[in-house]
């Protein structure tokens, strides 16, 4: 009998989300441990809850859901993974029926999801479409071994950044302990941040939104103690005008590093800052033994084609499905 019970958070729990994730997984693998600590730093003024659904004393699915910030308080972001040999039309239906009951709370009137053109997700997509959800947003998808990178060749364009005033650090081990030469390093670091992701695509009826400063720190000093690959910060004359952040996961996948962002102030583009961020990145995480760098972007983000000229290549897309309920 298929039931759903109330996630309590408790050890073995986090190692059973874990194992249904890497059923489903199909270029990721997680560890209890960072599921579990991605769980403890969540915002708590949001709501947000996991849906386990049992097969007798078996876990064999998973509904994650939370809700939106600020403008997107109404709406409801999910992921539906669910064991192959249990994904069946009423596990998925259980799930979904029960999540659209729990969002009352916060009277959703959409919900968001995305999956891959892999087959690990043909079943779930299927579902969506047949839900009548609708296509929202493409985002290309890309890997490379950034050990085939000659970085080399570009360091004349590092040299002439530089020359020109735009100097490259490593937030963690080049500012953040040095407070006169880089003063209210988080604060500027933040407002970089916030001001260039309101330029990144999203589908339309979903609105940026900006996190209060104090979970953003939680979020910061996490990825400095647990998961930091590198942050690459460009300077010019004390302002912070670029930055890109990619995490790795020591437990799970040590060598690769996932990009968190990437971006770089509007008066500041087309200059090369973008390119130069990725090499000194990849130099960073090549003496930490990373070889293998996933990115991604909305298909008609320009960006792709830094990626494409340093040699990522194509991977599954990923697919952004709404529904307004």
């Amino acid at each position: 009998m298929l039931e759903i019970k109330k996630f309590k958070e408790t050890e073995a729990e986090f190692i059973e989300l874990s194992r249904i994730d890497n059923l489903v997984n199909h270029d990721s693998i997680s560890h209890p441990d960072d599921v579990k600590d991605e769980w403890n730093i969540r915002d708590k003024s949001l709501i947000r809850d996991r849906l386990l659904l049992y097969k007798d004393d078996t876990l064999v699915g998973v509904m994650y859901y939370s809700q939106g910030r600020n403008e997107n308080k109404r709406t409801t972001f999910f992921t539906l993974n669910i064991d192959p040999d249990y994904n069946t039309q009423e596990s998925r239906e259980i799930l979904y029926e029960r999540m659209l009951k729990e969002i009352k709370s916060f009277d959703s009137d959409k919900i968001l999801t995305s999956v891959y053109e892999h087959p690990n997700y043909h079943l779930c997509q299927q579902f969506l479409v047949e839900n009548e959800f609708k296509l929202v947003q493409t985002n290309r998808e890309y890997s490379c071994d950034i050990r085939n990178i000659d970085t080399k060749k570009y360091q004349t364009l590092i040299d002439k950044l530089e020359t020109g005033g735009i100097k490259l650090y490593n937030s963690r081990e080049e500012m953040r302990d040095f407070p006169k030469k880089f003063p209210n390093h988080y604060k500027k670091l933040e407002e970089l941040c916030w001001t260039y992701a309101q330029d990144f695509p999203i589908p339309d009826g979903i609105k940026h939104t900006r996190m209060p400063f104090d979970q953003f720190m939680k979020y910061v000093l996490d990825f400095e103690e647990n998961s930091y690959g590198t942050e690459i910060i460009a300077v010019k004359d004390g302002q912070y005008i670029a930055s890109t952040d990619l995490t790795v996961y020591p437990k799970a996948e040590p060598h690769k590093a996932w990009t968190g962002s990437l971006g770089v102030l509007k008066e500041f583009r087309r200059k090369g800052v973008a390119t130069a961020l990725k090499i000194k990145a990849i130099q960073k995480l090549l003496k930490k033994g990373v070889t293998e760098i996933r990115t991604d972007n909305e298909e008609n983000n320009p960006m792709y084609k830094i990626n494409v000229a340093l040699g990522f290549e194509p991977v599954p897309f990923s697919l952004e499905y709404m529904k307004k309920i």
